[in-house]
């Protein structure tokens, strides 16, 4: 009985350690966890943050210094209505010159090199008219013996008219038909055997030939045209739809092609020609008119995309072209943070002057933004450059 009883005791005291050793290590395992979260959530925080903000992007100094890089602070002032819309560029009626033919005869070219598009020097010889063998006769020696009989008229009849011996009437007649036939007569007097040259008026460009060689002119036919260089005009087309507003469009943007930025009409010593009074056969489309003086001679007839400029709003915010970038229709800016940080944000864009965009939503003005170089920071966003333990 007492062996039954020193055995249970024994069982007992064996149960009891083996609880105490099991329940111990509990709260000393939940001191540990007490302790340790907190430095594993300061570790983990950053982590959780670089997934949970893909906005954020890490661009240093340096990686700025290797490219145009610039930021600037977001303002609101005042920005013009804008309406874009296609165009064509031409030469100014003003700058296009005439030739015709000064006699009736058969046109030779004067050299091989006179064809659209070519450039003309001012009095360059261009053609030649021939009339000699004609059945006719030749107009060059007819122009000669007119004027000279004239001539001959004038001068007797004008020395009668000083002695009061013919009437003032008979004397306007006689000068009449002298400066006629002088008239017909000079532009021919350089004939040669070759026939009669015509000269370029001026210096420029053969913008349309009208005649080939071995065509038959008649006198005061045209022979070609000569645009010259320097003053131009831009013709936008604008949609009826916006014919009320026409009036308020006074300067225009545009750019060819082959351009990479827009030009301003008056920066170009432009202004508006016309707008909205006729509108051409076979178009829908109002005309708005420019007139600007091109050094760099725009090609005539090209197309160029426009952005024609109204009257001024207040308060609006912009931002430059340059500090906006695009991924699939989404539009973005991105604001420095400090001088290693940047934040992208999207923006909702208005209209654009070809040089600056209104954001209708996502900037309230006061940001500082990168204006130049935003291609960069994209990039590095891309690569997923996100600071280590940066926090806000």
């Amino acid at each position: 009985m007492k062996k039954n009883i020193l055995l249970t005791v024994a069982l007992c005291a064996v149960l009891a350690g083996c609880g105490g050793r099991n329940a111990a290590p509990a709260p000393h395992n939940h001191s540990e966890n007490e302790t340790s979260c907190p430095s594993e959530a300061a570790d983990a925080h950053p982590e959780t943050e670089k997934k949970s903000d893909p906005d954020l992007i890490e661009f240093s100094p340096e990686q700025a210094a290797r490219t145009d890089f610039a930021v600037d602070t977001v303002r609101r002032g005042t920005f013009r209505e804008t309406l874009p819309c296609g165009g064509e560029i031409y030469v100014s009626q003003s700058e296009v010159a005439v030739v015709s033919a000064p006699i009736a005869g058969v046109v030779t070219f004067e050299n091989g090199r006179v064809m659209e598009n070519s450039a003309v020097r001012a009095g360059e010889g261009l053609f030649r008219i021939s009339s000699g063998h004609l059945a006719s006769g030749d107009a060059v020696e007819k122009a000669r013996i007119a004027f000279e009989q004239a001539e001959a008229d004038y001068r007797r009849i004008e020395a009668l008219y000083r002695d009061k011996l013919v009437t003032e009437r008979d004397y306007l007649a006689a000068q009449a038909e002298y400066l006629r036939t002088k008239a017909e007569y000079d532009p021919v007097r350089v004939a040669d055997e070759r026939g009669t040259l015509v000269k370029a008026p001026a210096a420029g460009y053969v913008r349309q030939l009208s005649v080939a060689p071995g065509d038959y002119v008649a006198m005061g036919q045209p022979l070609a045209t000569i645009a010259r260089s320097g003053r131009m005009q831009l013709r936008a087309w604008v949609s009826q739809r916006y014919f009320d507003r026409i009036g308020s469009f006074t300067d225009a943007a545009f750019r060819l092609a082959s351009d990479d930025t827009f030009r301003r009409i008056s920066d170009l010593g432009g202004e508006l020609y016309t707008s909205g009074r006729i509108i051409s056969q076979g178009t829908t489309l109002v005309p708005v008119v420019f007139e600007f003086n091109d050094d760099r001679r725009c090609p005539d007839g090209a197309a160029a995309e426009v952005i024609l400029l109204g009257s001024e709003r207040p308060d609006v915010v912009t931002v430059p072209l340059s500090a906006v970038t695009e991924q699939q229709g989404i539009y973005h800016v991105y604001e420095q943070l400090d001088p290693n940080h940047y934040r992208r944000r999207q923006v909702w864009l208005g209209g654009n002057d070809g040089e600056r965009v209104e954001v209708l939503r996502g900037l309230e003005g006061g940001e500082r933004i990168v204006t130049r170089g935003a291609v960069q920071v994209r990039m590095a966003a891309a690569s997923g450059s996100i600071p280590h333990g940066h926090t806000h």
